[in-house]
C-alpha cells in the first residue's frame, strides 16, 4: 500500500547495509577477550599452583640422603609419595580454578548473548502475534544492541503503518457507506436533478475545492447540462452536439490531465452522459481520487438511466390509459350517444305520425342520455387523480362498482375494509389494476355478480375481485386482451404480487397483495 512501506525499507536497509558498531563494542571482540581472559587465568593459576606446590616441596619436603661421606656431589633421592601428594593437590586446585573460570565465562556469555537473544525472540513472537507494543529497549552498543534498536524502529514503523491502514479502512468504509446511501436514494427516487446534485455534493465533500458537472447524452446525440457544483469552466454551450464536445473524445475511456477529469457515464452497454471534474490549481488526480470519482460517476449513470426508465414507464402508463379511455368511449359512451341519436330520429318521426307514442320514445332518449352522462362522469373520475385523493381508495372502488351496476347491470357484493395507510401513488396503481380487473369482468366474463373485498392484515393489503362468469384458462396467452401482463408489472413494481385463479365455467378471482409501509410479503 502506498505510504506504508517504511517497514520494508527499514528491513531492506538492515540487510543490505549490515550493522555497523565500533570494534571495541562488537560481540566478536568481546568473545575473543573472554577467551583470552580464560586462557590467561588458567595459565596463571597453573603456574601459581605449581610454584606453590613444588616451592614448598623444595623448601622442606625433600629428603636429601647423602652417601659416601655426605658430600654434595653424591646423588639425592626424593620421596615419591610427597611428590604425588603435591601433584594431586595442584591438580585439584587447578580443577577448581577451571570450574570457577568456566562458570564465570558462562555467566558472562549468558549476559552478553543468551539473554538479549531470548528477549529478541520473545519480542519477535509477540510482534508476530499482533502485539505492536512489543519493544526491547536495549542500551548495549554491540551488534545485539543495534539489532534491538532496529527491531524497535521496525515495530514503531509497523505500528504507524497499522494506524495509517486503519485510517484508510475507516475512510474507505465511510466512502462505501456514502455510496450505499446514494444508491438507496437513487433506487427509490424519481427526480433526477436532486439525485445528481447529491452525487456531485458527495464528490465535492470528499475533494474540497472541486468543481464538477454532469451532462446527459441524449439519444439524438446532444449533450445537456443537468447539474453542477462549483465554478465549472464553460467548455460547451448548452445542448451542444456531442460531436463538437470533448465528451465524445473520452468515450469509452476517461480523459485526465493534471487537474481536469472527464468520465463517461455508462449504463448497461451505452453511454448516457459525462461527468466533468476540475481540481483546484496545483492539485492532481491520484489513484484514490480517481477511484472515488469513478464510483460516483457510476451512481450518476444509474440515476440518469433510472430517470429514463421512469419516464418510459410513465409514457407507457399514459398510453395504456389512453387506450383504456378509447375502449371505454367506444364501448359505452359512443354507443350510448349513437343510441340517443337513433332514438331521437325515431321520436321525431313519431311526433308527426303518432304524437301520443312519441312521448315514450322521448323518454327512451332521456334514459339513454342520462346513462351516457353517468358513463362520462365515471370516465372523468377515472382521469382525475384528485378524485382519488378526495374519497380514498375504498371510496374510489365503491364508485367503480356503482358504475359497473349502472352501465352493465351487474350486481355487486362489496366487502371493503377501512382505508389503508398507503402513499397516494400506490393507491393510484391499485385503483388502475382494480379497474382493469372490473373491465375484464364487464367485457369478457358475462357475469351476473362481482364480489370485491379489501382487507388489511399481517402488515399487507389484500384486494380480491371475483366473478361468477365463464372463466378462462390462465395458462393460455391472450394477445391484446385482458391486460394481465400490465397488471402483473404494476403490482410487481410495488413489491407486491398478483394471482389470477380461474377455470372455464367457474368464474375468475384476481387477488392483489401489496405490503404496507415497513412490511414485506
Amino acid at each position: 500500500m502506498k505510504g506504508d512501506n517504511s517497514v520494508d525499507r527499514l528491513t531492506a536497509e538492515s540487510v543490505t547495509n549490515g550493522v555497523q558498531v565500533a570494534w571495541q563494542h562488537s560481540i566478536s571482540t568481546r568473545l575473543i577477550l573472554l577467551l583470552l581472559g580464560v586462557i590467561v587465568v588458567l595459565v596463571a593459576a597453573s603456574i601459581f599452583l605449581l610454584w606453590r606446590g613444588f616451592g614448598g616441596l623444595v623448601a622442606g619436603g625433600l629428603d636429601l640422603n647423602l652417601t659416601g661421606g655426605g658430600t654434595a656431589e653424591q646423588p639425592t633421592t626424593v620421596d615419591p609419595e610427597l611428590v604425588g601428594a603435591v601433584l594431586r593437590s595442584t591438580l585439584i586446585n587447578l580443577t577448581a580454578v577451571v570450574a570457577v573460570t568456566v562458570v564465570a565465562a558462562a555467566a558472562f556469555s549468558r549476559t552478553l548473548l543468551a539473554e538479549p537473544i531470548g528477549r529478541l525472540t520473545a519480542a519477535t513472537r509477540a510482534l508476530a502475534s499482533g502485539d505492536t507494543a512489543a519493544r526491547l529497549d536495549l542500551t548495549d552498543r554491540s551488534e545485539l544492541g543495534e539489532l534491538a534498536r532496529s527491531f524497535d524502529g521496525m515495530a514503531d514503523a509497523l505500528l504507524a503503518a497499522q494506524s495509517r491502514l486503519e485510517s484508510r479502512v475507516s475512510a474507505r468504509t465511510a466512502e462505501l457507506r456514502g455510496l450505499l446511501d446514494l444508491s438507496n436514494k437513487i433506487a427509490v427516487g424519481d427526480e433526477l436533478k436532486p439525485q445528481l446534485e447529491a452525487v456531485l455534493a458527495r464528490l465535492v465533500e470528499s475533494i474540497p475545492g472541486l468543481a464538477t458537472e454532469v451532462l446527459e447524452l441524449a439519444p439524438s446525440g446532444r449533450l445537456t447540462a443537468l447539474a453542477a457544483v462549483g465554478e465549472v469552466p464553460q467548455l460547451a454551450a448548452p445542448d451542444q452536439p456531442a460531436d463538437d464536445h470533448p465528451a465524445r473524445e473520452i468515450a469509452p475511456n476517461a480523459v485526465v490531465d493534471d487537474a481536469a477529469l472527464a468520465l463517461p457515464l455508462r449504463a448497461r452497454d451505452h453511454v448516457v452522459g459525462v461527468l466533468h471534474a476540475y481540481l483546484p490549481a496545483g492539485e492532481t488526480w491520484d489513484e484514490e481520487r480517481l477511484r472515488l470519482a469513478s464510483g460516483l460517476a457510476a451512481q450518476a449513470a444509474v440515476a440518469i438511466e433510472n430517470a429514463r426508465l421512469y419516464e418510459r414507464a410513465r409514457e407507457q402508463a399514459a398510453d395504456e390509459e389512453r387506450q383504456h379511455l378509447a375502449r371505454e368511449l367506444h364501448d359505452s359512451v359512443s354507443q350510448a350517444i349513437y343510441a340517443v341519436v337513433l332514438t331521437s330520429h325515431a321520436a321525431k318521426k313519431r311526433v308527426q305520425t303518432d304524437p301520443a307514442g312519441s312521448e315514450a320514445a322521448l323518454g327512451n332518449v332521456i334514459e339513454l342520455a342520462e346513462a351516457a352522462l353517468a358513463e362520462m362522469r365515471a370516465l372523468i373520475f377515472e382521469l382525475r387523480p384528485e378524485a382519488l385523493a378526495e374519497v380514498g381508495l375504498v371510496g374510489a372502488l365503491n364508485r367503480q362498482l356503482d358504475g359497473l351496476e349502472l352501465r352493465h347491470a351487474i350486481a355487486t357484493d362489496r366487502q371493503l375494509g377501512p382505508e389503508p395507510e398507503l402513499p397516494f401513488e400506490t393507491k393510484q396503481v391499485l385503483l388502475r389494476v382494480a379497474q382493469e380487473a372490473l373491465h375484464n369482468v364487464a367485457k369478457h366474463a358475462h357475469a351476473k355478480l362481482v364480489t370485491v373485498s379489501s382487507e388489511v392484515a399481517a402488515n399487507r393489503l389484500t384486494i380480491e375481485v371475483g366473478d361468477d362468469g365463464v372463466g378462462f384458462d390462465p395458462s393460455r396467452s391472450y394477445p391484446g386482451h385482458l391486460g394481465l401482463t400490465s397488471m402483473h408489472e404494476r403490482v410487481g413494481a410495488l413489491g407486491g404480487r398478483l394471482r389470477v385463479e380461474s377455470v372455464p365455467g367457474t368464474g375468475t378471482t384476481v387477488r392483489i397483495e401489496v405490503p404496507l409501509q415497513g412490511g414485506s410479503l
